[in-house]
């Protein structure tokens, strides 16, 4: 049924969508990626093992947060700097820089969710998550507003 699958995938879409919007409430919300899509997998990707289908949820955290991650352990040196202050908002982007990265970010996750549920595989999923940061950073790198407070 449709509209079983389309509820599944929403349940997967929150935690990304919080995870570009709303730091560091999303970085804490999309760690329950693996839950989810452990409740959700027989539903959106019948045809995937369980230990796939936690594989693939692992990967996509890994890739939402990766990157931050790294640039926060190695003071930028790796990883992707832009999306650090989702997990600690000490520095945060102002106007454009907030929005148009947060949204492209967002974009970029749900249409791999999408293509996901219309292919029932989790791999397009996958790579929208390890996606989105990369949107984020190359929209972000154009727009530099920031406000710090510390």
């Amino acid at each position: 049924m449709p509209g079983v699958r389309v509820r599944a995938a929403a349940m997967l879409a929150v935690p990304g969508v919080l995870a570009f919007t709303v730091p560091p409430l999303g970085f804490v919300a999309s760690f329950l990626l693996p839950v989810l899509s452990a409740r959700v997998r027989s539903r959106l990707w019948p045809r995937t093992s369980p230990v796939a289908g936690h594989l693939c949820a692992a990967l996509a955290l890994a890739g939402l947060w990766l990157p931050a991650l790294l640039a926060l352990a190695s003071s930028g040196r790796l990883g992707l700097e832009a999306t650090a202050w989702l997990v600690v908002p000490l520095c945060a982007p102002s106007g454009a820089a907030l929005m148009v990265p947060a949204v492209l970010a967002t974009l970029t996750y749900l249409v791999g969710l999408t293509f996901s549920l219309v292919s029932s595989s989790p791999w397009p999923w996958v790579i929208g998550a390890w996606g989105a940061p990369i949107a984020y950073w190359v929209a972000s790198s154009w727009l530099v507003d920031f406000s710090c407070v510390a």
